[in-house]
Formats: C-alpha cells, sequence, structure tokens
C-alpha cells in the first residue's frame, strides 16, 4: 500500500476555480487541469496520508451498488481524515480537479445539458456549504457515507451503505436528520428495522412517513439507555403508524370528488 501525503488548494484557488467555472468548460469536460496544478496554490500538503491510487478505481455507474461500493473506496483512501478535516472544501475541491477528475466527469458530467453544466460543476466539484460537502461533492459526500456507516456498524459497513444507499430518498431522510445520526443506538434500530420490515424501504412515500413518525414519537424516549429490544419495537410502532397513515393518504386521493 503506497501512501502520500493529501493535498489541498489554497483560498485564492478555490475561489478562482469556482468564479471560472464557465471559462474553464472544456477543461472539466475534456482536457483537464493537470497543467493549472504545476503552479502554486494547488498543492499545499496536509500532514495526513492517503492512499490515494485507490481513488481510481471509482465506479461512475450511479447504481446503488457502485455508490456504496465507491464510498468504501473513498473511505479505505482517506480514512486518516478526521471529521473535522472532512469539513475542508479545498481538499475535496483538489480530489475532484485532479486526482478524481475523470469519476466526476464520468459521474456528474456525462448527459447534462449545456444550460445546466456550470451549475453541474458548482455543485459537485465544490463543497463550500455544510450540505454540500454532506450530499453534494462527487467525492467528499462518498467520505461522509463511509463514515457513518462506519459510525454505526464498523464490522458490517456494507451492510450499513447497501441499506441506506438502496435509495436516494432513503440517504436523505436517513442522513440528513442529524439528531438520529448522531444516536447510534436508534440509528442501528433503523437499520435492523429496514432489514426486516420490506415495506418501509419499498416506495419513497413510506419512509419518509416512517422517519416522520421517529421524529413526532421519538422526542420522549433516551434511546441510548433504551435496550435494543425496546428500540425495536418502539420503531415497529413507528412503521405501524406510517403504513396506517400512507394507507388513509391513499384512500382519500382515491376518493371521487
Amino acid at each position: 500500500m503506497s501512501l502520500e501525503r493529501i493535498l489541498y488548494v489554497d483560498s485564492a484557488t478555490a475561489d478562482d476555480l469556482y468564479e471560472k467555472v464557465e471559462q474553464n468548460l472544456s477543461r472539466y469536460t475534456e482536457t483537464g487541469f493537470t497543467d493549472l496544478a504545476e503552479a502554486g496554490g494547488w498543492s499545499n500538503s496536509l500532514s495526513t496520508v492517503g492512499n490515494l491510487s485507490l481513488l481510481e478505481t471509482l465506479d461512475p455507474a450511479g447504481s446503488p451498488a457502485a455508490e456504496a461500493e465507491n464510498s468504501l473506496i473513498v473511505w479505505r483512501a482517506l480514512r486518516n481524515l478526521t471529521p473535522s478535516l472532512a469539513c475542508e472544501n479545498r481538499i475535496w475541491i483538489r480530489l475532484c480537479h485532479i486526482e478524481c477528475i475523470e469519476y466526476a466527469r464520468e459521474r456528474w458530467l456525462k448527459g447534462v445539458s449545456a444550460d445546466s453544466l456550470v451549475d453541474s460543476i458548482q455543485l459537485h466539484f465544490f463543497a463550500n456549504t455544510q450540505t454540500k460537502w454532506r450530499d453534494d461533492n462527487a467525492i467528499s459526500r462518498l467520505w461522509w457515507n463511509a463514515y457513518i456507516a462506519h459510525s454505526l456498524c464498523e464490522d458490517d459497513m456494507v451492510r450499513a451503505l447497501n441499506l441506506f444507499l438502496k435509495r436516494a430518498d432513503i440517504r436523505s431522510n436517513f442522513i440528513e436528520r442529524s439528531w438520529i445520526t448522531s444516536r447510534k443506538q436508534l440509528s442501528r434500530g433503523i437499520l435492523r428495522l429496514m432489514e426486516n420490515v420490506p415495506w418501509v424501504t419499498s416506495k419513497e412515500i413510506n419512509f419518509r412517513e416512517f422517519m416522520k413518525k421517529v421524529n413526532q414519537y421519538g422526542g420522549r424516549y433516551v434511546f441510548e439507555v433504551m435496550p435494543d429490544r425496546e428500540i425495536d419495537r418502539f420503531l415497529s410502532e413507528c412503521a405501524n403508524a406510517a403504513q396506517t397513515e400512507v394507507h388513509q393518504s391513499t384512500t382519500r386521493a382515491e376518493e371521487p370528488a
């Protein structure tokens, strides 16, 4: 395993790239930025090391299976990053423009219309807000997937990733509710329920309604001191309530005006 220092761009370079996306469209779609990276500002070095060669194996397919595998690859390559460092947008800007540009280009720019190209680049090649580095940047979103999976199921990250990356809406409802993912006992219970109650993840509306019920009823419980069986019972009740709510909503929608 070959380890090397993780690099990042300086603030001036990050700002310049963001401001000149339209001028650099041909670089994003074809030629890349390797020549520019030879100048100053592109190769600031962290003391943290990573196995960056692994990033060459990222799969741009975009399927849930590819997203899960890519998350594991980024984790193995950059697992020495701390959560604090993983909030530093200049690391991800460097990776998206140099080491991972082919993946980012193929995954997020292929098939994008000319009118939407600038917006797509700004969304997926940069990471200048919390939601962007967590949810949108081509590489950092994969690291955060893996970090959360590792924190919940260190011994079975693949299982956790496959569950909450099954659908994009599941990821958003699960990861974006920080009060839930910060409570590991509850999050692990949700993963168990997703495995055991297929209805919950079979449709977008089902999981969304289930998470609403967890949010609605969960405030009264201290999950950190609850045994798994009690958490499972609570979540089962939330799933039943969600199923009733979805059924009633569907019935009302089908009734003649």
